[in-house]
């Protein structure tokens, strides 16, 4: 079975247009056209757009995507090339997400200041720097865990 781009649009949610571009990109290597110019998508490559919008989603970069697939068509003999480059990706995740975890930590700090404030009122309060309020969290973060490392030795 194969499907048009509106077609794959509508399965998958991704906009055509956006099909489109990867199309221009190249990340779409066996994409034929009929008699009357019209791209047809198989069932596999339906699939790989779903994968691609992951990637793009987790900040691949098309380049990257594109030597990937490029990797995958030359089968197992670039198995571990591919696994790296999931790896790279899945650690720069990472390294974001502890950034954000950050982040969310600072404005949970000024909530909870905000909170105070209202509660208790701002008459003794004493506003602090960025880096003073980061460093208090960041010892309240290694507090909580040296105390969770203390619980899994007691169990």
């Amino acid at each position: 079975m194969t499907y048009t781009i509106i077609e794959v649009e509508r399965k998958s949610g991704i906009p055509s247009r956006k099909i489109r571009f990867w199309l221009d990109k190249g990340l779409f290597p066996r994409i034929y056209k009929d008699k009357n110019g019209v791209r047809l998508f198989s069932a596999q490559d339906v699939d790989w757009l779903c994968w691609i919008e992951l990637y793009r989603g987790l900040g691949m970069s098309i380049k990257d995507i594109a030597h990937y697939r490029n990797l995958a068509d030359k089968g197992d003999s670039t198995l571990q090339e591919r696994l790296a480059i999931i790896q790279s990706q899945k650690a720069k995740n990472l390294a974001e997400i502890a950034k954000l975890q950050e982040a969310i930590a600072m404005l949970e700090y000024k909530e909870n200041l905000y909170i105070e404030l209202i509660t208790n009122g701002s008459a003794h309060y004493k506003p602090r720097s960025f880096g003073e309020c980061k460093k208090i969290l960041q010892q309240q973060c290694q507090t909580k865990k040296r105390g969770k490392k203390g619980e899994k030795n007691a169990k």
